[in-house]
């Protein structure tokens, strides 16, 4: 049984949220740099998932969850062609801020359990 299977669940979300957080400010401080363009960032799925050990020898890899960057298409540009909104990336900002929030409650959550059940084990 693994006794941190909850917190490695919500690892990949929380670094999901904690590099798009970084995308959107950058698209925030590029608002006015002429031909910008909006970036964001996804997950990248392997067609068969994540790599799998199957012999104790095999090396883990560094970082099993990649992300991609990517540019947004807008139809909408300003006169100096860039197309950041700021409405829109707060919006964004806002939205990757809570959903932070609750991937920290999950993972702070399941570590909370397992504190609750060493004090027990103490008494």
């Amino acid at each position: 049984m693994d006794i941190f299977k909850g917190a490695d669940k919500v690892m990949a979300h929380l670094n999901h949220a904690w590099k798009r957080h970084s995308i959107i400010l950058s698209n925030l401080a590029n608002a006015d740099t002429p031909n910008y363009k909006t970036k964001d960032v996804a997950f990248i799925v392997e067609e068969g998932g994540f790599l799998k050990l199957t012999r104790p020898k095999h090396i883990k890899p560094a970082d099993s969850q990649s992300f991609k960057v990517f540019e947004v298409r807008k139809s909408l540009l300003g006169n100096d062609l860039n197309d950041v909104s700021l409405e829109e990336e707060m919006s964004k900002l806002t939205q990757n801020r809570i959903a932070y929030e609750v991937y920290m409650k999950f993972a702070t959550g399941s570590i909370q359990k397992l504190n609750t059940v060493l004090r027990e084990g103490r008494q």
